[in-house]
């Protein structure tokens, strides 16, 4: 595969370049895409896509091996698993309950819950980037606040206005979805 993507790099030093991002970031690419869609074959379809991504715009990488690499191409991943996420969701609906054969209560439950995923994805989708990033390295990955700025290049001070921003902006998202739904 990784001879596929090199075919859309001309230059030997980029070629390089991109092997090492493809050997260094593919796992946690993959783990960042499924931590999204929750299903294996779909998180290879959005690294593979983030990949294709990366190759196109390789220049704008200036080392492999530096957190920003490391950064974008998780973030590359992330998103390409969002939009993955979001075309899928616009496929027709098929009878949920007889796939999962649940009674009345458990239906009821389980809508609740797709309802209320449908609502975080695409409050999650609609925020600038570097809200949402912040907010996927805080909650998914489990880092610190610190740990973000340096992955960054950004100072603590700037992340974690980011991390508040990002959360007000997700729960104003929140709740204007729960409105429209007719949830309180």
């Amino acid at each position: 595969m990784l001879t596929l993507y090199t075919f859309l790099i001309e230059e030997d030093d980029d070629k390089v370049k991109f092997e090492k991002i493809y050997t260094l970031y593919r796992k946690k690419m993959w783990y960042a895409a499924n931590s999204v869609l929750s299903d294996e074959y779909l998180a290879e379809d959005a690294v593979h896509n983030a990949f294709i991504g990366i190759a196109k715009n390789i220049k704008k990488i200036a080392d492999a091996e530096s957190p920003k690499a490391l950064s974008y191409a998780v973030t590359a991943s992330k998103n390409c698993a969002i939009d993955l996420l979001k075309k899928n969701r616009n496929l027709p609906e098929e009878n949920i309950d007889e796939l999962f054969d649940v009674g009345d209560k458990e239906s009821c439950s389980f809508y609740q819950t797709l309802e209320t995923e449908d609502l975080i994805v695409n409050a999650l989708a609609a925020m600038p980037a570097v809200y949402r990033d912040v907010l996927y390295l805080l909650t998914v990955e489990q880092m610190s606040e610190k740990e973000i700025a340096r992955l960054l290049g950004r100072r603590p001070g700037t992340v974690h206005q980011q991390v508040r921003r990002g959360r007000a902006i997700l729960k104003e998202e929140l709740m204007k979805g729960a409105k429209a739904n007719g949830n309180q």
